[in-house]
């Protein structure tokens, strides 16, 4: 008898919990919409790979060059990628913090859009940095300005993050957006962290790794946790400068992901199954959930293929996330993020099968 791949996937999904400290965890008949990954879990691939991996293999360091082949290979009909651009990374966070700590100066500055991912920004100041916050307004419903964070960047400047597509609004900055930003980085030679970590989500092409050739000063960051549905896995990788890649090996952990982690990663790579496949669902849910918000909720700028997104209750001293609960769906609290409060929910859509819990929960509480 063959292997059930989608019962398999489907049992061990509500077995994961959301990263965000304050978010409750989920009974069996509340509707996990609190975290961030594919709700459509991971390809069948993974079940296959694990399976058929051998074990020996864990018994010596990992040293496959596998999963940074299989990168090289994923990029080569969109941009030119060597294996001295990559480094292969233990998931995004563990990039993030690694690049924090090359360019981390005491008393400088990190220019960041806000609201942005947290752990970016309380990294930054645990490593004794001051975050210029570049804040979206409410007027403009979030939307990220680019001439303000690029008026933002001065010669001060340890390094700019951009959350792109950001979290929690999921909105997305185009490449002609991200090449205004990276150009005034070039100019005073300071570093542009592109972190992508939902950029599965969206096509190859709108990847700022298009634009790496151009921008020295550029680092992309990607993670198999989100679009590919692998966030145990703990898989990512950065592209950047071959000179830049060279320092960062340097100082650190030479064993980043272990050879499991490698194989599936290398495989999943290769699969004739994209996340951005799901971009469609998507975009149907998002269009049926701003239908539904009514006059008290607002859904914040966002892109409808990215499966997150970002809710204001108009009243500020609602609880939307206590709200939402009560109607067996979870959610993360937009108290998660700076500036935000308790009236903003962090939303990921669920798949399309399970929408229809999610819209009629969002129209009692748009009463």
């Amino acid at each position: 008898m063959g292997i059930d791949k989608t019962k398999i996937r489907d049992e061990l999904l509500p077995e994961v919990r959301s990263y965000a400290d304050n978010t409750p965890l989920a009974d069996k008949d509340t509707l996990d919409c609190s975290l961030g990954i594919n709700p459509y879990g991971f390809p069948d691939v993974v079940i296959d790979i694990v399976h058929s991996f051998d074990v020996n293999r864990l018994y010596q360091y990992p040293h496959s060059d596998e999963a940074q082949e299989a990168v090289v290979k994923y990029w080569q009909d969109y941009a030119f990628i060597e294996p001295e651009n990559v480094v292969m990374t233990d998931g995004s966070v563990s990039a993030l913090n690694l690049l924090v700590n090359v360019f981390a100066k005491p008393g400088a500055e990190a220019v960041m859009f806000m609201p942005t991912f947290t752990d970016m920004v309380e990294y930054s100041r645990m490593m004794g940095m001051k975050v210029h916050g570049v804040a979206t307004s409410l007027e403009d419903n979030f939307k990220e300005d680019v001439d303000r964070l690029i008026s933002a960047i001065t010669k001060d400047t340890s390094f700019v993050y951009i959350d792109n597509p950001n979290n929690p609004t999921g909105q997305v900055l185009s490449n002609e957006e991200l090449g205004r930003i990276l150009s005034r980085c070039e100019e005073l030679s300071v570093y542009a962290i592109v972190d992508e970590a939902y950029a599965d989500f969206i096509p190859r092409e709108e990847s700022a790794v298009m634009l790496g050739p151009k921008y020295n000063h550029m680092i992309s960051v990607r993670t198999f946790s989100k679009g590919f549905g692998l966030a145990g896995a703990r898989a990512g990788y950065i592209i950047t400068n071959k000179e830049l890649v060279k320092y960062i090996k340097k100082v650190s952990n030479p064993y980043m992901m272990n050879e499991m982690s490698r194989a599936i990663t290398a495989a999943i790579l290769n699969y004739d199954v994209q996340p951005v496949e799901h971009g469609t669902d998507f975009t149907i849910i998002k269009g049926a959930l701003r239908d539904a918000c009514g006059d008290k909720l607002i859904m914040a700028e966002t892109d409808d293929r990215v499966p997150i997104c970002l809710l204001r209750h108009i009243d500020e001293n609602v609880d939307l996330q206590g709200l939402l609960i009560n109607e067996n769906i979870l959610t993360c609290s937009g108290s998660e993020f700076e500036p935000l409060s308790k009236n903003f929910v962090r939303l990921r859509v669920p798949k399309i099968s399970e929408a229809g819990k999610l819209i009629q929960a969002i129209k009692k509480v748009a009463i």
